[in-house]
C-alpha cells in the first residue's frame, strides 16, 4: 500500500477576530466562522459564508477575512487547486495588511496546501507563517507552522534533534487543557515517525492523538486522525487493528461523508484488502474506490487507484486488462505514478504482471528495482531502529525471487547469480532483523516487562516442581489508575505502571517470570520455591505497590493500591488460563 500524505490534524477550536466584536452582522459571523488552522469550520455555515461573500457592500478586510476561511472549506474538502487559487488571489493584492491573523492564516494554508501535494513549497510558506506569527501572537498559526517545519523541513538536522523540538512543544502543551492542540501534536510526531518508516510508533502517537482527539473533535476533524492512524496500521502489519478502526471510521463518516473522507474510507477498505489477500472483497469495494478517487481531481490519487484496479488483474492472469494498465501508463507518461514509481508493494506487482505477461525482460527490471528499493527500506529501518516492518517484506521477497527463478531457469546463468545473490543479502539482511523483531516483539511496551501472551507462554513450559517444593502464581491487580488516563501529554498512569514493573523487577530472581497480564494487572510466576518463601516474597511485593509514587516533576502523589490473588500448586500448571481466569474471579 502507497503511503500518502494525510492530512494535519484538525482540532476543535475558536478564536476571536483581532478586536473588539462588532455590531455588524458580516463581523459577527466572521467572528463566529473564523476557525484556527488545525481545525474544519463547521460545514453548516458555508452556505452563509458565500452568501456573504456575493455581497458587493463588504469591506476589503470583511472580504478577505471570509475569502480565507472559505479557503480553509475548500482544503477540509481536499479542494486543495481551488483553494490555492482562491489564497494566491488574496496574498497577492495591493495594500493587504500583513499584520492581521488573516494573512498570517492565508500564507499558512497555501503551505499546507502544497504539504497535501507534498511539494518542497511548503517549507517556504511554513517559514513565513511562522515569522508572522508568535506564541502570543495568531498562536495557532505559530503551532501548526513549526509542527509543518519540523516534520516535512528539517530532515537534514539529526534525528533526536527534530524530535526533541517535537516533545519540547508537546512538553509545553501538556501544562494545559488543550486537547485539539495536544491532539494536533501528537499527530505530527506520528508522521515524522511515518516519514523514517517507524510505522509502528507512529500508529501508536496517531492513537493517542485519535483518543485526545474524542474530547475535542466531532466529524471529519476525528477522521482526519484516524485514516493516519490506519494507514501506519496496515504498513506495520497490524491488519485486524487496523480493521477495528476501518470499522469506527465508517460509523463516523455516515455523517459526515465529504468526499475527502469517502475517499479515505475507500481507501483504507481496498488496502485492507489487498495487504491481506482478500482479493474479491476487494474487487466489490474498487467500484467504490475509483469513484471516490475520480472526485478528488488529484493525477496521484488517479494513478493509485488504477494501481489498486490492476492487483485483481494480476492475480486472475487477466492479459487484456493488465495490457490496458501498461497502454494507460504509457499515455499518460506515468503522470502521477511516478510518486510510488519505487514503492516496494507496486514493484513487487509490477514483477508478477510482467511475467504473468510473459515480458521476461520487463519482469527483471522490475525485480531488480524491486531489490534496490527494499534493500534502502531495510537500510532506512535499521538506521532509525524500525525492524517491525522489514518481517513483512520477508516472505515477499523470498515468493518473488522463486518465482523469478522459475521462470528464467533457461536463461543466461550470469543473470541468475546476480539476483540470487542480491537476494541472499536481502535475506540475510531480513534474518537479523526479524530476530531482533521477535525479542522486542515478546516486551509489553510501557513497562518493559513481558507482555501477557509470552508470560504465559513461559509459565506454561514449566514442568512440575521438586520434590518439597511448590510452583507459586500471583496476579496483582493495581487499582486507581484509570483516573490518571485523562492527564494530557504523558500520562501519570503509564509512568506509575513503569515504576510498578521496575519495583518488581527489582525483587525477582533470575528465574522467576514477571509480565504485565492486563491494563492494570501484573502477573508473577516463582518456580520451585518453598511454601514459606513464597509468602515472604508476596509480602514484600505487596509492601512495595501499597507505597506512593511521586511523579519527577513534583506534580504530587500518586496513590496506588493492589489487591492480590495466589495459586500455589505441587504439580505442572495445566489449564493455565483457566487457573488465571479463577484467579481474576477470586
Amino acid at each position: 500500500m502507497p503511503c500518502i500524505r494525510q492530512l494535519i490534524v484538525f482540532s476543535a477550536l475558536f478564536s476571536g477576530l483581532l478586536g473588539a466584536k462588532a455590531s455588524d452582522p458580516v463581523d459577527a459571523f466572521i467572528d463566529d466562522v473564523q476557525t484556527v488552522t488545525y481545525d474544519c469550520p463547521d460545514p453548516s455555515q458555508y452556505d452563509q459564508l458565500e452568501s456573504y461573500l456575493s455581497s458587493d457592500t463588504l469591506s476589503a478586510a470583511q472580504r478577505f477575512a471570509l475569502s480565507t476561511e472559505k479557503s480553509h472549506f475548500l482544503l477540509c474538502r481536499g479542494k486543495t487547486a481551488e483553494a490555492h487559487a482562491l489564497l494566491f488571489d488574496l496574498i497577492d493584492q495591493d495594500d493587504v495588511n500583513t499584520d492581521s491573523y488573516y494573512y498570517a492564516s492565508a500564507i499558512y494554508q497555501v503551505g499546507f496546501g502544497y504539504d497535501v501535494l507534498e511539494e518542497p513549497q511548503r517549507c517556504d510558506y511554513y517559514a513565513q507563517a511562522r515569522e508572522l506569527s508568535s506564541p502570543e501572537q495568531h498562536s495557532d498559526v505559530f503551532l501548526s507552522a513549526s509542527l509543518g517545519m519540523i516534520t516535512n523541513c528539517m530532515q537534514n538536522l539529526p534525528l533526536n534533534e527534530r524530535l526533541g523540538r517535537m516533545f519540547r512543544v508537546l512538553e509545553r502543551y501538556s501544562e494545559t487543557d488543550n486537547h485539539a492542540a495536544l491532539a494536533h501534536i501528537h499527530n505530527s510526531i506520528g508522521l515524522v515517525y511515518g516519514g523514517l518508516g517507524q510505522h509502528v510508533l507512529a500508529a501508536e502517537q496517531f492513537i493517542k492523538a485519535h483518543e485526545l482527539g474524542l474530547e475535542s473533535y466531532t466529524g471529519s476533524n476525528q477522521l482526519t486522525i484516524l485514516i493516519s492512524a490506519i494507514t501506519s496500521l496496515l504498513a506495520s502489519g497490524q491488519f485486524e487493528t487496523a480493521y477495528e478502526y476501518i470499522v469506527e471510521f465508517e460509523k463516523i463518516n455516515r455523517d459526515v461523508a465529504t468526499p475527502l473522507t469517502n475517499f479515505y474510507y475507500y481507501h483504507a477498505l481496498t488496502g485492507y484488502y489487498y495487504r491481506t489477500n482478500k482479493i474479491d472483497e476487494m474487487k466489490n469495494v474498487l467500484p467504490e474506490f475509483k469513484r471516490t478517487a475520480d472526485e478528488m481531481s488529484n493525477s496521484f490519487i488517479t494513478a493509485m487507484a488504477s494501481w489498486y484496479s490492476v492487483v485483481p488483474c494480476v492475480y486472475e492472469k487477466n492479459q487484456a486488462c493488465m495490457r490496458e494498465y501498461i497502454r494507460e501508463l504509457e499515455n499518460t507518461g506515468g503522470k502521477g505514478a511516478n510518486r510510488f514509481a519505487n514503492n516496494p508493494d507496486y514493484l513487487a506487482l509490477k514483477t508478477k504482471m510482467y511475467l504473468a505477461l510473459g515480458d521476461l525482460s520487463q519482469a527483471e527490471i522490475a525485480f531488480d528495482n524491486y531489490v534496490a528499493s527494499a534493500k534502502q527500506d531495510f537500510q532506512n529501518d535499521q538506521d532509525s531502529a524500525s525492524i517491525l516492518s522489514a518481517a513483512n517484506l520477508y516472505s515477499q521477497i523470498n515468493t518473488l525471487e522463486s518465482e523469478i527463478k522459475a521462470t528464467r531457469r533457461t536463461r543466461n546463468n550470469i543473470i541468475i547469480f546476480g539476483l540470487l545473490t542480491s537476494g541472499l543479502i536481502i535475506a540475510l539482511s531480513v534474518y537479523f532483523i526479524r530476530k531482533r523483531y521477535m525479542a522486542h516483539k515478546s516486551i509489553d511496551p510501557i513497562t518493559q516487562v513481558l507482555n501477557a501472551e509470552t508470560a504465559m507462554a513461559k509459565i506454561g513450559k514449566h514442568d512440575a516442581p521438586a520434590r518439597g517444593r511448590s510452583h507459586a502464581l500471583a496476579l496483582f491487580d493495581v487499582s486507581h489508575l484509570r483516573q490518571h488516563n485523562s492527564v494530557p501529554g504523558f500520562t501519570k498512569s503509564d509512568y506509575v505502571l513503569r515504576k510498578i514493573a521496575a519495583a518488581l523487577q527489582s525483587v525477582t530472581r533470575d528465574s522467576d517470570i514477571l509480565g504485565r497480564y492486563g491494563p492494570e494487572q501484573f502477573i508473577i510466576f516463582l518456580p520451585n520455591i518453598e511454601e514459606q518463601g513464597s509468602k515472604a516474597f508476596l509480602d514484600r511485593v505487596q509492601a512495595i505497590l501499597s507505597a506512593s509514587f511521586i511523579d519527577d516533576d513534583g506534580t504530587g502523589a500518586v496513590n496506588v493500591h493492589s489487591s492480590i490473588s495466589v495459586f500455589v500448586s505441587t504439580d505442572k500448571l495445566n489449564n493455565l488460563d483457566e487457573i488465571v481466569q479463577d484467579m481474576q474471579i477470586s
